[in-house]
């Protein structure tokens, strides 16, 4: 037992002493990059947060795309597309990004330097700071698990996200788009720029305020007889209640038998910022952009039958139920849900 104790001693000694020589090594290099980072943040900042006001597109919409560059450079979710994408995209830096995390990127691949953003916890240990990435591989999970046996998939505010090129290129399924006209003109127009082939996917404009999705998807070509995935992700944070039950109610007359909807929640107390200060800093920044965060549902009690109920309501039954950070001690904030159309009794 002693040599047992000694020897973790000894092993807690010496990852100890690797880490503050990791940090040794890591300093000089951000200190090379502090001028470039300065300019990378400046840069970023203004396509962020300015020229995408110019172009009339979401904010949101840009961070989550963010987030998979992220991913791609800390070898946690390789994806070139994100990549070769964002070089082109007018409201996002790749330079600025190089700038301000190029320091951890080389140091985590020279000798191994990590901080959070180079690491994925376990599941049901999400927390705010780690569930931009777990939440991307989450709707991975579920492409990859119906994209061979679904005729039609469809994703409703599709924003920037390349999810549908990463998982359909080559296969027998139809793949549909929805979102604002301005925020898929500049998605064909980058993807043009990028030379990322998209010609199988389906892009349908959408003004929300005068059009219904629901005709235009189908005058684009949509069977309703045919099973289909919808796929709708941060999506419903920045709609109001009446119009989140009406789209996925909606979306279950769409389905037919052996349909899915797979769709996530925030809670209400993430929605109106109360649940931390980090959420009500983040919730400041987007509503300075001009997007507001207007639906959660109360997972205050039980989360699970809460969303079960708001799901049922919409015509809808769960069949997957993820909660994140499940098996910390907080608060519920967030989950992923997969659902199929209530069947009349």
């Amino acid at each position: 037992m002693t040599d047992i104790r000694t020897k973790n001693q000894l092993s807690n000694i010496l990852c100890i002493f690797i880490k503050v020589f990791q940090i040794i090594l890591y300093i000089p290099i951000q200190i090379i990059f502090i001028p470039f980072a300065i300019i990378g943040l400046v840069v970023g900042m203004y396509k962020e947060m300015v020229y995408s006001k110019k172009l009339g597109v979401s904010f949101s919409a840009g961070q989550a795309l963010q987030y998979r560059w992220i991913m791609h450079y800390f070898d946690t979710r390789p994806d070139p597309l994100s990549v070769a994408f964002i070089k082109k995209f007018p409201c996002e830096s790749h330079f600025g990004l190089w700038s301000i995390m190029g320091a951890l990127i080389i140091s985590q691949r020279l000798f191994g330097f990590t901080t959070s953003l180079g690491k994925l916890v376990e599941p049901g240990e999400e927390n705010l700071d780690s569930t931009a990435g777990i939440r991307v591989l989450a709707f991975d999970r579920i492409m990859e698990k119906y994209v061979d046996e679904m005729e039609q998939i469809v994703l409703p505010g599709a924003g920037f996200d390349l999810i549908a090129l990463r998982f359909t290129k080559g296969k027998n399924v139809k793949v549909f788009e929805l979102d604002q006209v301005n925020t898929l003109n500049v998605k064909n127009e980058t993807l043009k720029k990028a030379g990322i082939k998209h010609d199988w996917i389906t892009y349908i404009p959408v003004d929300y305020s005068s059009e219904s999705w629901v005709d235009k998807l189908v005058e684009a070509g949509f069977d309703k007889t045919k099973k289909t995935l919808f796929l709708w992700q941060s999506v419903s944070l920045y709609l109001e209640a009446d119009i989140v039950k009406e789209t996925l109610r909606n979306m279950a007359d769409l389905c037919v038998e052996g349909s899915v909807i797979a769709q996530d929640f925030y809670s209400k107390a993430f929605s109106l910022g109360e649940y931390s200060t980090m959420a009500k800093r983040s919730m400041s920044l987007i509503e300075n952009m001009g997007e507001l965060m207007k639906f959660g549902i109360d997972m205050s009690n039980d989360p699970k039958v809460a969303v079960e109920s708001f799901l049922k309501e919409c015509g809808l039954k769960k069949t997957e139920y993820i909660q994140f950070g499940e098996k910390l001690d907080i608060e519920p904030f967030y989950c992923i849900v997969e659902a199929e159309k209530l069947l009349a009794t």
